[in-house]
């Protein structure tokens, strides 16, 4: 036997021992995708509402924050900046604002 027709057999050997560990997994493979995906659909169901409530609680709070606290101390900082320093802000802040509705909007279950 030469050294090709030994590489050959080797690889041919190789390639059936593949096959054979491919065939002998493949089941528990398809077991373990459909439990996998059962369980992720129970956590969904099951956290999802939390998550929802979590955020709306969230949500109130810090509206709750910003009306109490930020919003009377933010005027009175506004009646000392500059007006093109006022109007910067003012675009960051509405790009802030688009910013955070898409990551919320992606971000929903």
């Amino acid at each position: 036997m030469t050294r090709k027709d030994s590489v050959r057999a080797a690889a041919e050997s190789a390639k059936d021992s593949v096959r054979h560990a491919a065939e002998v997994v493949a089941p528990y493979a398809d077991t373990t995708k459909d439990r996998a995906t059962h369980y992720a659909h129970e956590a969904r169901v099951k956290l999802a509402p939390k998550v929802s409530s979590t955020a709306v609680t969230a949500a109130e709070q810090a509206r709750t924050q910003y009306a109490a606290h930020l919003a009377p101390r933010i005027e009175q900082a506004r009646t000392h900046v500059p007006p093109k320093v006022d109007h910067a802000a003012h675009e960051a802040a509405a790009r802030t604002r688009k910013a955070a509705r898409q990551a919320a909007e992606y971000s929903r279950p």
